[in-house]
């Protein structure tokens, strides 16, 4: 399989090939209007989101309510009486570009507000062995599911978000060692289909009940979240990689 630019679905299917990474990818499968009703009938909550997104637009919330179908997009909310008119709406938003679904997770939260994760992984040349160079907590804005921060999405230590999210010091640490763990198998994983790369951000979800989820890496991130840490230790151990990435080139 090649891989190229940020097709998010076929990185999906390249990291389920990892039977160690199995466990933590979210069924994902391609638009299309049957592939859309049986994931509605399986999950009643679903997530419909481009292939190539990015910044949190075009992010689909949909679930079976008392025999309506509700959708939420960013913070506005709507309701559809029948499947078919929910579908017809949906087919004219997906006509122009790739979109996929999953099964929606419910995020754990903090104050009411979804919280999600944030891992940066880098390597020092395309020889050097994968290292987590940074992990930060990403909690959404009010009335927003996604928690980037161009919808008002905010950033806080991860430590922090796992004592607010009612987690024991010792249960905090073992999320924390899963976290990088299942970080490195991934870009491990797809560091063998994009052999130049040499940093990824890996977005992680956390249910309700501690299980992860891997939502997608993404080979380009930005290093706002980071910023606006109060303590810079983490951006600045990730700017060292990336001035070794040039030195590297």
């Amino acid at each position: 399989m090649r891989l190229k630019g940020r097709n998010k679905y076929k990185m999906h299917a390249a990291m389920r090939k990892n039977n160690n990474l199995k466990p933590y990818l979210p069924r994902t499968v391609r638009w299309s209007k049957a592939n859309f009703y049986k994931m509605l009938k399986r999950y009643k909550s679903i997530v419909v989101k481009p292939n190539n997104g990015k910044k949190g637009r075009s992010i689909y919330f949909i679930k079976v309510n008392s025999g309506n179908y509700v959708m939420y997009i960013n913070r506005r909310r709507r309701v559809f009486k029948s499947k078919n008119s929910l579908y017809q709406y949906m087919r004219k938003k997906t006509r122009k570009r790739r979109f996929n679904i999953q099964p929606e997770i419910k995020l754990a939260k903090i104050k009411g507000r979804p919280v999600d994760f944030r891992v940066i992984v880098q390597r020092k040349s395309v020889s050097s062995p994968w290292k987590v160079t940074g992990m930060i907590a990403r909690k959404a804005g009010k009335g927003y599911k996604v928690t980037n921060r161009h919808r008002n999405g905010r950033v806080m230590p991860l430590r922090r978000s796992l004592k607010r999210i009612n987690k024991k010091a010792k249960t905090r640490q073992a999320i924390e060692n899963d976290f990088k763990r299942i970080s490195l198998k991934a870009a491990n994983t797809l560091g063998a289909y994009f052999p130049r790369q040499r940093i990824f951000a890996v977005d992680i979800g956390m249910d309700r009940k501690g299980s992860l989820y891997i939502f997608e890496l993404n080979r380009w991130p930005g290093l706002v979240g980071f910023k606006r840490l109060k303590n810079k230790s983490q951006l600045r151990r990730i700017r060292y990689y990336l001035r070794k990435k040039r030195k590297a080139s």
